[in-house]
């Protein structure tokens, strides 16, 4: 791995948001760009705000980078002897390719934060996950971090207001883009409503995940531009404790068929959603703890790598609604907890989809199911023995004390 840069930050160039009038300024250009925020912290001294709209406009200009895609070539111009589908293969090759390139040095991270009226305990995680973050973030000086958030506008305000009071002028470059999830919401719903029902429980027992929201992870391939080649999706109740820049490394271990990056579930989840299929197959090592048994997947921390996403055939043929009924019927499968169902079910068959990030990576520290009648094999699902880089605090666990 390449060594990183340590920067020193010069006190003299600390910088805080605390200035209304730039603030509305701001808002004002984000009305006519798809980016809505955009802080350039910098060392050179010169005005964040002219830096930004200096780097849109010249952003807008570059090509593929304003929102153009291969769909939009003549592929007949191109490839004349080929068939429809081989075509399109080459085309999708050929553009990861050029987002290889083109976009190496974008680091894009995404947060949902939404229902902050519902779930006032978000602003408390928000404020742990983002100080957390910030506190130990590096990036190279030709490195841009982009935050995304899919939120609605209380979780906008909050995120507006935490950024102008509490970022404290890092040494990289940093976009925040906001996406409305009402703006999103009819798209998602015709990709993924589908799932609610199919995987779930019809929100009659699980209402918070019944939101299909949570089953965005599937399809984000579909909703974010052509130029946002990999992707960190992270859930809020996190604390890091490592530079974030460091996961990306990460996809350079994936293989051509990996897909997403993803950490075992840390309790015995689908040993209980599995009982029936289980009982019926009591040599499966489908809910079984490790290291021989999958004993499913959390999906707190995902590494989604779009390209591959886009140009999987194996994978989109599990995004039909039959496909699917028909794994669920296979394996007795009634889940409750969003995308992670999805995942875990879709690796009983198709492994090679996925590559297995270390329990480091997604530390649980929820106990939910120590209690349950599973108190003879909860330790072997529950043990970490990797150094820990991020916890995860589901199911409101506090951290453990420094």
């Amino acid at each position: 791995m390449p060594q990183r840069k340590q920067v020193t930050k010069p006190s003299s160039m600390i910088f805080k948001l605390t200035s209304s009038k730039p603030m509305q300024v701001l808002l004002v250009a984000a009305a006519i760009t798809t980016v809505f925020l955009f802080y350039k912290f910098a060392t050179s001294g010169e005005d964040f705000l002219s830096q930004s709209r200096a780097a849109y406009h010249a952003e807008s200009k570059m090509g593929i980078k304003d929102g153009k895609s291969s769909s939009q070539v003549a592929l007949h111009e191109i490839y004349p002897d080929d068939t429809f589908e081989e075509k399109h293969a080459k085309v999708s090759k050929n553009q990861a390719i050029k987002h290889a390139q083109e976009f190496e040095n974008d680091f894009h991270l995404l947060f949902l934060f939404t229902r902050l009226k519902e779930h006032p305990k978000l602003k408390e995680k928000f404020n742990t996950a983002f100080g957390s973050l910030f506190s130990l973030a590096k990036f190279h000086d030709d490195e841009v971090l982009h935050i995304h958030f899919i939120c609605d506008e209380n979780g906008r305000t909050y995120v507006e207001d935490y950024l102008q009071q509490h970022i404290d002028h890092p040494e990289f470059k940093l976009k925040v883009h906001f996406h409305n999830i009402n703006t999103l919401g009819d798209q998602l719903l015709a990709e993924v409503g589908k799932f609610k029902s199919l995987l779930g429980k019809d929100g009659k027992n699980n209402a918070y995940y019944d939101d299909a929201l949570f089953y965005l992870s599937l399809v984000i391939h579909k909703i974010l531009p052509q130029n946002v080649r990999r992707l960190v999706q992270v859930d809020l109740d996190l604390k890091f404790m490592v530079n974030i820049r460091e996961i990306w490394d990460e996809f350079s271990y994936f293989t051509h068929e990996n897909i997403i990056g993803i950490a075992y579930e840390n309790q015995p989840v689908y040993r209980n959603v599995l009982w029936k299929y289980r009982r019926e197959n009591p040599g499966t090592k489908f809910g079984s703890q490790l290291p021989d048994g999958n004993p499913g997947f959390n999906s707190g921390v995902l590494l989604l790598h779009l390209d591959h996403l886009r140009s999987s055939k194996v994978y989109n043929s599990y995004l039909d609604n039959k496909v699917m009924g028909q794994l669920v019927q296979k394996y007795s499968f009634q889940g409750h907890l969003g995308d992670q169902d999805f995942f875990t079910l879709l690796s009983f068959e198709r492994p090679e989809l996925f590559f297995i990030l270390d329990c480091g990576w997604n530390k649980q520290l929820c106990e939910w199911w120590r209690n349950k009648g599973f108190e003879n094999v909860f330790d072997y699902y529950f043990k970490c023995g990797e150094t820990v880089k991020i916890w995860h605090g589901n199911c409101n666990t506090p951290f453990p004390k420094e």
